[in-house]
């Protein structure tokens, strides 16, 4: 009974006169009264002065203090005397995703690009060799029996016969090994036809196509040699797929248009089944930043908006949102965000390994190649305990740090996010938490 005890962090959330405890390490949330609230504020205490508090400052029995101690040991949310707390939790690869550079050239010429027009300093086309031979590094350094390929550019449809190749090549290894190929492909949309589309859609590649919103948002960034414009060619080729309802948009916010709403607005009238949306924050100065997050805020208003008008299909559609929803809903920690670093590669056209597409043409950041066995050291990508402002913050296990490749061009280090990011992630997940609260608890 006179052991310290050391609570693990917590924040607390309060909606419509109730309280609701937030588990900093795993996502969980516990509604509290005010003496739970009390008891999480006596850590560094003996078990004894801990309950001595709670029965001559919140009036508790013992037994009743007891009980709630207890209780908050069960919900895991003390920290283990024999658990080290600075015990790095290393890297380890476990390869299940590739994402194939089947073209480093572009037929358009987007103002923001970070691709260098989609050439990545190396303009060419993947081979047929190479990209059979990622697929079978993909099956040889993989422990998983699902695995992904991601087609990318450039403009991936510029090397449409090769996508055929690599799925058929695919279906051929799956009947082989018993492993099985998810597909996805992001496009500018200009180049689909009628034969191509059936073949995404026979084939269940999920596709994404790059527009950003109205036609004079997009056309003012996304434009061919000599900007013609391609707003209306966009439009007309997706069509089909649209009806269908079989194709999500990717829309990305210019120093000329950072208003979210109207963005989301626009691409849903025009049917895309989902709808992120991002800034391109390599063009935006220091006022464009706070114009965006000021419209970020209103995103977020108008996310909870739909949700009280139980305008569901609409709020799913805010990717953004719905995605940080499934994270706040799915408690469990995380030490990583996205797969980079840890469970997927890129490919580019002469076979070099980087940790994802955004870092393809970064030569620091070549992993090795899919012909030899040989690694290079690069900067690791840290678990979110070792990283100094990410430890300390309610929000790791939600944001897992940023994007690498942005912490990167942002910091100098891809271990560092930005103040903006952060920033917008507290807004970001303090709205959803809210909606989760209202939702589950609230309004049930």
């Amino acid at each position: 009974m006179n052991r310290m005890i050391t609570f693990k962090p917590t924040k607390v959330f309060a909606r419509n006169g109730r309280k609701f405890l937030y588990s900093v390490e795993d996502s969980a949330l516990y509604e509290i009264d005010d003496n739970l609230e009390y008891a999480m504020t006596l850590g560094g205490n003996t078990i004894n002065d801990i309950l001595l508090n709670l029965v001559n400052k919140k009036n508790m029995s013992v037994e009743d203090a007891t009980e709630m101690i207890q209780m908050i040991a069960e919900a895991g949310l003390i920290v283990d005397p024999d658990e080290d707390g600075n015990k790095k939790k290393h890297l380890d690869m476990n390869l299940s995703a590739l994402t194939l550079m089947v073209c480093q050239e572009c037929n358009m010429k987007c103002a923001y690009c970070y691709g260098e027009g989609g050439e990545y300093k190396n303009k060419g086309r993947m081979s047929k060799k190479t990209a059979f031979r990622a697929v079978d590094y993909l099956i040889e350094n993989t422990k998983d029996d699902e695995l992904g390929i991601a087609f990318l550019g450039g403009e991936p449809l510029m090397n449409f016969e090769l996508i055929k190749e690599v799925v058929g090549y695919c279906s051929k290894k799956s009947n082989e090994t018993g492993k099985k190929f998810k597909f996805t492909i992001t496009t500018n949309g200009t180049l689909l036809t009628p034969e191509k589309e059936k073949f995404l859609i026979d084939n269940h590649i999920m596709t994404q196509i790059s527009i950003d919103g109205t036609k004079e948002d997009h056309d003012s960034m996304r434009f061919f040699e000599c900007k013609k414009p391609s707003y209306d060619v966009v439009v007309e080729k997706t069509k089909s797929m649209r009806d269908k309802g079989l194709v999500t948009s990717r829309a990305t916010l210019s120093s000329k248009n950072v208003d979210y709403i109207k963005t989301f607005e626009h691409l849903e009238k025009l049917g895309f089944a989902g709808i992120p949306i991002e800034p391109a924050k390599n063009l935006l100065s220091e006022m464009d930043k706070e114009k965006e997050y000021e419209e970020f805020v209103k995103y977020a208003e108008y996310y909870k908006k739909q949700i009280e008008k139980k305008k569901f299909d609409r709020a799913n559609k805010m990717t953004n949102f719905s995605k940080a929803m499934e994270r706040v809903d799915y408690s469990g920690e995380r030490q990583y965000g996205c797969g980079a670093f840890h469970t997927m590669y890129a490919v580019d056209i002469d076979g070099r390994l980087y940790p994802c597409h955004r870092f393809v043409g970064h030569h620091r950041f070549v992993v090795g190649s899919i012909f030899d066995d040989n690694k290079n050291s690069i900067e690791e990508w840290k678990n979110l305990n070792e990283r100094a402002r990410c430890s300390k913050c309610w929000m790791k296990n939600l944001c897992s740090g940023g994007c690498a490749y942005e912490n990167f061009m942002g910091t100098g280090s891809i271990n560092v996010s930005l103040p903006d990011f952060c920033k917008r992630m507290d807004t970001l997940y303090k709205t959803v938490i809210d909606v989760y609260i209202d939702n589950k608890y609230i309004n049930s």
